[in-house]
């Protein structure tokens, strides 16, 4: 028999959310599966199992969890399950209320068992739903595949037959009922919680306790291009991404006032330079971190880029990976944006927008030639960096973009 615990992700780390479970009591699991996800203050995570067993959850979805507390049981074989049945009788109490509810609806147990046999095909994945929305489900002539369970791993509940009865009904009438054209209904609550809560908080900190102002340049991006052409040939293959992290450490370690933050009544500029680069995951956006881009190689720092990439996919993202930036870039230019104006994320001073690269006319000795240009858009503190010094600053980045070379020779 395995404990299942709330992982520590990071050295601040205390507690977590269990948001949902993926699968449920007595469901047998391989190693690797998913058993659960986690939400702390900074990051979503999801547990995988570390063996092949039973799991016997002993917490539900939305429990507020303690670091390294055990929220399941994994259990070896039946026997070892059903000794967890025993020692926990209160995990079965919900199906038999649900059971009991059941039959004071009318229907009886042998309907309530029937619904569960006929809900389901032999040789296809096992449906988690409690009897009651099982027998429901039946009546209706649902379809519990194709519902969404809100109950503890996925499990389909009263709630969620009774919300695809009240869907279904509202599709097969069409029209808007008469008298509601002026009415404005939600179509979805999104709670503000974990990462999003974090996210809206840090935004509107970061608008009420400092000083934005943006500055906006164009840098001419043809030797950037060229540097990454020549690196491909090379063998190296970075992103353009790896490159400006790159840049914008160079900036820094050249101008480290902007590398600072305020600290209660005091400025302090830090000895290390840690870049939090912008994406996002899941519908929300993350900002991990690449330590000392300024002493690493640009291929050095696209691996660490990479494997935050990979992290920030894959949900294993720990605290660690997201604390401590001393200063933030933001790349929109997949998404075809050219200048925008990036926040700041507290507590640092500044942030980097870097719009795509584009192909303009452009005056080169008095002449319209084709060229290629990238958007650079700094946000600063002014309570921290006057406007020269963050006009220089912009202007090294921009030196720097025009001169890449400057970096590997």
């Amino acid at each position: 028999m395995i404990e299942i615990t709330v992982p520590k992700l990071g050295l601040t780390m205390e507690k977590a959310d269990l948001i949902k479970w993926e699968v449920g009591l007595g469901d047998r699991v391989t190693e690797g599966e998913i058993l659960f996800v986690i939400e702390t203050d900074k990051v979503t995570f999801e547990v995988p199992s570390p063996s092949e067993g039973l799991l016997f959850p002993l917490v539900a979805a939305g429990t507020r969890c303690e670091v390294e507390e055990t929220v399941a049981y994994l259990a070896a074989d039946q026997a070892e399950y059903e000794t967890l049945l025993k020692e926990y009788p209160g995990v079965a109490r919900e199906e038999k209320r649900e059971e009991k509810a059941a039959g004071a609806g009318g229907m009886s147990p042998g309907s309530v068992k029937t619904a569960a046999i006929t809900s389901e095909k032999p040789g296809t994945q096992r449906i988690k739903a409690s009897p009651l929305a099982r027998a429901m489900a039946e009546k209706n002539e649902l379809s519990l595949s194709a519902i969404p369970g809100s109950g503890p791993g996925g499990r389909i509940v009263k709630a969620d037959i009774l919300k695809a009865l009240k869907k279904s009904g509202s599709e097969q009438s069409g029209a808007e009922p008469a008298g509601t054209e002026l009415l404005k209904q939600p179509a979805e609550s999104i709670p503000i919680r974990g990462v999003r809560k974090v996210i809206f908080d840090n935004m509107y900190q970061s608008l009420q306790q400092s000083a934005q102002l943006t500055l906006h340049t164009e840098a001419d991006a043809k030797a950037l291009v060229s540097l990454r052409e020549l690196l491909k040939k090379r063998g190296e293959s970075p992103s353009y991404n790896a490159l400006l992290v790159k840049i914008a450490a160079s900036a820094l370690r050249a101008h480290p006032a902007v590398n600072a933050s305020v600290e209660e009544n005091a400025i302090t500029v830090w000895r290390q330079i840690h870049i939090g680069v912008a994406m996002e995951t899941a519908g929300a956006l993350v900002v991990p971190v690449v330590r000392n881009p300024d002493r690493k190689a640009i291929g050095q720092v696209e691996d660490d880029l990479r494997a935050l990439i990979a992290k920030a996919k894959e949900k294993r993202l720990s605290p660690d990976d997201l604390m401590n930036g001393t200063f933030t870039l933001s790349n929109l230019g997949f998404a075809d944006v050219d200048f925008f104006t990036p926040i700041i994320r507290p507590p640092e001073s500044a942030i980097l927008g870097i719009g795509r690269i584009m192909k303009k006319a452009v005056i080169e000795n008095g002449q319209v030639v084709p060229g290629l240009r990238i958007s650079l858009s700094l946000t600063f503190d002014h309570r921290i960096i006057d406007g020269a010094p963050a006009a220089r600053f912009l202007k090294t980045i921009k030196d720097t973009v025009e001169n890449p070379l400057l970096l590997i020779s």
